[in-house]
């Protein structure tokens, strides 16, 4: 999901027109301004991970608001992972985002 907003892609109509063939979902997110510097440096995905354009669910572009809803409308089956793709990271950096990512999804009811 995140990564087809990586390329540009929304990733909401996505699930809504696809969601008979998706089994599972990583739950990501990307800021869209980093986005836009890697598309203009045509930078690659091991840059971009390095610039962080990848970040916290509720961070970025990726509206999970509005996923949770359409798969409840779809009555998505599936699961979800949780990922954030970040190195390299410090020792003490991923810990934090993982709480605060769980009390998120759980705040608006995919945790």
């Amino acid at each position: 999901m995140c990564h087809y907003a990586y390329r540009g892609g929304d990733p909401i109509s996505l699930v809504r027109r696809h969601y008979a063939r998706i089994w599972y979902l990583h739950f990501k997110n990307i800021d869209r301004e980093v986005q836009r510097r890697v598309e203009a440096d045509h930078a690659t995905f091991s840059q971009a991970v390095a610039m962080e354009m990848f970040v916290e669910p509720a961070k970025g572009a990726v509206d999970f608001q509005a996923l949770r809803d359409v798969l409840d409308e779809v009555n998505y089956q599936g699961f979800g992972i949780v990922e954030q793709d970040m190195y390299p990271a410090p020792f003490d950096k991923p810990l934090p985002i993982a709480k605060r990512t769980h009390e998120y999804l759980r705040s608006i009811g995919l945790g």
